[in-house]
């Protein structure tokens, strides 16, 4: 016999069975879900991982973690989640219970010394990636890693034959070796011709891995539009490097004549991402977005000149770009090298950077720029220039570029101007100098040359304004050399710091004398490491008309080639109006 749903409740409470326990009494009510398996919890765990969930992934695991047995691979897929995450200390701790029941896994080899590189153990980590080379003599990602951390040591030559060795793998991530590449601007490597064949090698294997088809807009002149659409693809539309050299460009375009199609990679938005985001004609998040869905994308918006505005710098789409969805592409700004993909037509540049007999190579046709080939916009918050007292003691040296690229030849010149000039000291800035393995290093590099670590600085992040506020507290900026400072260096100017450089013979390594050129300053520009010393001495031995100029070099930047947005942008829209008529001509 059944109780009725609006009858009294048999269970005595008073209230009616629907209301109380008619829910309970259903067949399905007493099913219980049966528990995971210990399987099913890895497989969760791991596709958490990989949309980068880390902290379901962590759910996940934890069950298995606090199992009285548990297996390398759990310990492994652990150690891989606080990788990821950054948590480099938790993540050393799977990895050695991970290595303790599997000895010679290659792959569990190859994460600690990953790990042990990126927490500042190089010399272990060195001997683990060797280790695990000799048991997967294939694992290009050690191979890779132990170039990286060669490179970090200062072991130049060695760090070069193992980046080399990459290229000799079939390799799976290409962008290993766009990061390669990268690396080896780092370095004064002046096999031009070997550098040119390695870019040409990757864009090749960037092509080779193309669908046969993919989504491509290829108009007439019978169906273009009234304005040339301008698409600019980026994974910096942010308040990092790029978007400085980018904002005058954007801001000036002749929108009577082009439309702005901005396409964001950007993994780190900001305010400067939302200026772009409301500005632009139109604004996509690609974050997400397969190649062939960015390029269906590209077509479909009928983007008539594709600016790549990153080459084969970190986080680019260049393997999308390769597959040509628009008519007329164009790399410039982020990466200072051709990028080798033949789809890529043209690479914009200035005849200071890239002269007439120059020995570095581009796949590319060049566009050559009136204007130098980047124009900066300092931020509204950048503070007033403080120049320090020249009877305040010794002058105070300084260069807030990336620790990676104060190689040896570096501090061997820096050193040498440090002796040479009594009571100098020099003041390093950059988040890395957080680290005290990475400041300990160079301070061992620095007391081989002669210099006492007393006489060295360091200073880790702070906010942009404040960090721009500090060169206030030296005299005169040193740059890095073969790879210059960019945006380093026009901050540095527009603070009222100049910047003593060295001209090489590559984009990267003419940047900053360019600059300085473009500024009316060839004073600061040496051809050598012995003029770059002569430089600093002179300086520090004239004090107040080095402080004088000081006080005059915002105003200077402010009506220099360097800061006219409206000059750099109807420059480049000419070329790309030049471009797209011959593109055009070509169809008929």
């Amino acid at each position: 016999m059944t109780t009725g749903r609006n009858e009294a409740c048999p269970c005595g409470s008073g209230k009616k069975f629907k209301k109380c326990c008619m829910g309970s009494t259903r067949p399905e009510a007493h099913a219980t879900t049966p528990p995971l398996t210990p399987e099913a919890q890895l497989e969760m765990a791991r596709a958490a991982f990989y949309k980068r969930q880390f902290n379901e992934a962590r759910e996940q695991l934890q069950p298995l973690l606090a199992k009285k047995r548990v297996n390398a691979a759990t310990w492994s897929l652990a150690c891989g989640i606080e990788m990821q995450d950054k948590k480099f200390d938790r993540a050393r701790t799977y990895i050695e219970k991970a290595l303790a029941l599997e000895p010679d896994n290659a792959n569990y080899l190859y994460n600690y010394a990953t790990i042990c590189a990126q927490t500042g153990d190089k010399d272990k980590a060195l001997k683990t990636f060797r280790r695990a080379l000799a048991i997967r003599p294939d694992l290009y990602q050690a191979v890779n890693n132990m170039g990286h951390v060669l490179r970090d040591l200062g072991r130049t030559e060695e760090a070069t034959e193992y980046y080399r060795e990459v290229f000799r793998h079939d390799v799976r991530d290409l962008g290993i070796l766009s990061q390669v590449l990268l690396s080896m601007q780092l370095f004064s490597f002046e096999n031009h011709d070997e550098m040119y064949e390695m870019h040409c090698d990757l864009g090749r294997r960037i092509t080779a891995r193309m669908p046969e088809s993919s989504p491509q807009w290829r108009p007439t002149r019978a169906n273009t539009g009234e304005k040339i659409r301008l698409g600019y693809l980026s994974p910096r539309f942010s308040r990092e490097i790029v978007s400085y050299f980018f904002k005058p460009v954007f801001d000036n375009h002749d929108r009577s004549r082009f439309e702005i199609y901005l396409y964001s990679a950007t993994p780190r938005p900001d305010d400067m991402t939302d200026y772009f985001a409301r500005r632009a004609d139109k604004w996509t998040d690609i974050t997400r977005l397969s190649d062939s869905a960015l390029c269906q994308q590209i077509a479909d918006d009928k983007i008539d000149i594709l600016i790549d505005l990153a080459g084969h710098a970190p986080e680019n789409r260049i393997t999308a770009t390769a597959r040509k969805p628009a008519p007329v592409q164009v790399s410039m700004l982020d990466y200072f090298d051709t990028t080798g993909i033949q789809a890529i037509d043209y690479y914009v540049t200035d005849t200071f950077s890239t002269p007439a007999g120059g020995r570095q190579k581009f796949t590319e046709e060049l566009i050559y720029l009136e204007q130098p080939r980047l124009v900066y916009e300092a931020p509204d918050y950048a503070p007033d220039i403080q120049v320090r007292d020249p009877d305040a003691g010794g002058i105070v040296f300084g260069s807030f570029n990336r620790h990676e690229k104060i190689i040896p030849e570096v501090v061997a010149t820096w050193s040498g101007l440090l002796r040479e000039t009594p009571n100098s000291r020099l003041l390093l800035k950059n988040p890395g100098f957080a680290d005290p393995a990475v400041r300990d290093a160079l301070l061992q590099k620095f007391s081989k040359h002669g210099v006492e670590s007393h006489r060295i600085s360091f200073r880790g992040r702070s906010p942009h304004a404040e960090m721009l506020a500090e060169y206030g507290d030296i005299d005169i900026a040193l740059d890095t050399f073969p790879y210059n400072g960019g945006l380093t260096t026009l901050e540095a100017l527009w603070m009222g710091t100049p910047v003593i450089a060295i001209e090489g013979q590559r984009i990267i390594s003419r940047q900053s004398a360019g600059i300085l050129h473009s500024l009316g300053l060839p004073e600061f520009v040496a051809k050598s490491a012995e003029e770059f010393c002569d430089i600093g001495k002179y300086w520090a031995q004239h004090r107040r008309e080095l402080n004088t100029l000081r006080k005059s070099l915002r105003a200077l930047m402010a009506t220099s080639p360097l800061t006219d947005g409206n000059a750099y942008t109807r420059d480049l829209e000419c070329h790309f109006e030049r471009a797209w008529n011959k593109y055009l001509a070509q169809q008929d």
